[in-house]
């Protein structure tokens, strides 16, 4: 058998980002009878060793604090991963862009999702900074590369100078049922008023991070007709002051409601009252909230650049974020035209279905057995 060690350091973050990628491709791939499957995490303030039962395999909780464990600051320790682990592994995979400074015997894959701190404003230089390193370390000492889009395949490609097929994709997935599957009528109207929602609305599901643009949509909102804003307001979730400033000077502060973190159990009534999903960012590596909508039944409008065409399709009016009057007129357009509603409705649920955990699992357990030719049917 093939013998896999997950480092799984995100994995406690399984509702965000890049922890819902590392939580749901282990959860799929150690369904494989052909794998050998063992995970270890560093040791981090909260962890605690329950969070990890739902894995059935052992999973080591490593007495070497994480934030001594991912220091690129420091040299390689002279220690093999496979000797604090006490077991030696084929392949070392690591599902996000961070390695332990570990030496390792075995091969070793690690995933990029994206180059966004790199390729847009950023909240600060420590950042880009500090991603930048982390990067740099995976890039020189993996064998091979994931990432979740053929555009941040290119992406990394051109931007490290190293060739393309030493990087390989494995998309996000979206769970499918979980978002199409109708929320009954008492729950939406729960989840209606739990958070305050409008009874028409178009939301903005994401954080406020620059690279977001959620101020433009702010902008694009304050252009739409008067009439239309009256009937249909704007929720924004995760919002900060400076946003909640921006409406206020647009003069649109009424129509605008702001929601804080929204519970996991309560996204899929979010989307299904939503009237429109609207997600113009300046960058996205992949974009799951697009394909969350969709599957919802909600009508997207999104950006025309980095990867979001490639998720899309055709199954999304896109529209150029740094236009303000072009996304006014697509957020317009969606809530007045019937019928181009019900066409984006249809196209994005097919569009939804075709992105699935099981098939990005499929495809990345065909690749751990390439790498090692032989050793899955021993």
């Amino acid at each position: 058998m093939l013998k896999v060690d997950f480092g799984m350091q995100e994995v406690n973050h399984f509702h965000i980002g890049i922890g819902v990628y590392e939580n749901r491709i282990i959860m799929e791939l150690m369904n494989y009878k052909d794998l050998d499957c063992s995970g270890n995490v560093f040791y981090a303030r909260g962890l605690q060793r329950k969070n990890f039962k739902r894995f059935h395999f052992a999973v080591k909780i490593l007495h070497l604090p994480a934030r001594i464990a991912y220091n690129t600051h420091l040299k390689i320790f002279p220690v093999y991963m496979h000797q604090i682990c006490r077991r030696k592994s084929d392949i070392y995979l690591y599902l996000n862009h961070k390695l332990p400074r570990t030496k390792f015997d075995g091969k070793v894959v690690t995933t990029i999702h994206d180059l966004i701190p790199l390729k847009t404003e950023v909240e600060s230089a420590a950042v880009r900074k500090t991603f930048l390193s982390y990067v740099q370390d995976a890039v020189s000492r993996s064998d091979t590369i994931l990432t979740v889009s053929d555009y941040s395949r290119n992406d990394i490609a051109a931007y490290f100078h190293i060739p393309h097929n030493r990087i390989h994709v494995i998309p996000d997935g979206v769970d499918f049922a979980e978002f199409n599957n109708p929320v009954d009528r008492v729950q939406l109207e729960s989840v209606r008023e739990k958070y305050r929602l409008p009874e028409k609305f178009i939301l903005y599901f994401g954080s406020a991070r620059k690279h977001k643009n959620v101020g433009s949509i702010l902008k694009a909102y304050a252009r739409i007709p008067q009439a239309l804003r009256t009937n249909v307001h704007l929720v924004i979730t995760n919002g900060n002051e400076p946003l909640k400033k921006m409406a206020e000077e647009l003069g649109i502060r009424p129509f605008v409601r702001f929601v804080g973190r929204v519970e996991n159990a309560d996204k899929a009534a979010f989307y299904q009252l939503a009237d429109l999903k609207i997600f113009v960012s300046l960058y996205e590596g992949f974009g799951i909230p697009v394909l969350e909508a969709m599957a919802a039944g909600t009508p997207v409008v999104a950006s025309n650049v980095s990867a979001l065409p490639e998720v899309c399709g055709d199954a999304a009016l896109l529209v150029d974020p740094a236009d303000i009057d072009q996304i006014a007129e697509a957020m317009a357009k969606v809530l007045t035209d019937a019928g181009l509603r019900r066409d984006l409705i249809n196209k994005g649920i097919k569009n939804a279905q075709k992105y699935t955990w099981a098939r990005s699992a499929g495809k990345l357990h065909d690749l751990l057995v390439g790498e090692c030719p032989g050793r899955a049917d021993k």
